[in-house]
């Protein structure tokens, strides 16, 4: 069983997870609040808030649904990264410059 630890350090994957929560719950939450603040500007009743609410619901499931998609896409950079064959960028020598 192979282990595929993550090499960062604990506090920059626990802020890398709470960005991505944050933003999935702003994505929830800020179109239903901009709804509700057209709704009493304009004083146009609940619509506007249920339009933002519906389409708060559609973004922020999209990016809950990605999110799966997008954790092994990194995860898989980062460990082809550390692979032994991996060339590093500052690995590489350019060789049409003279000697």
């Amino acid at each position: 069983m192979g282990t595929n630890r993550d090499s960062r350090s604990p506090i920059s994957i626990g802020i890398d997870l709470g960005a991505r929560v944050t933003s999935i719950g702003l994505e929830f939450a800020l179109p239903a609040l901009l709804g509700h603040f057209l709704d009493r500007w304009l004083g146009s009743g609940p619509w506007l808030t249920l339009g933002g609410a519906i389409l708060g619901m559609a973004v922020g499931m999209s990016h809950v649904l990605r999110l799966p998609a997008e954790l092994a896409k990194a995860g898989e950079r980062r460990s082809s990264a550390k692979s032994p064959g991996a060339r590093d960028r500052t690995d590489s020598v350019d060789e049409t410059s003279p000697d």
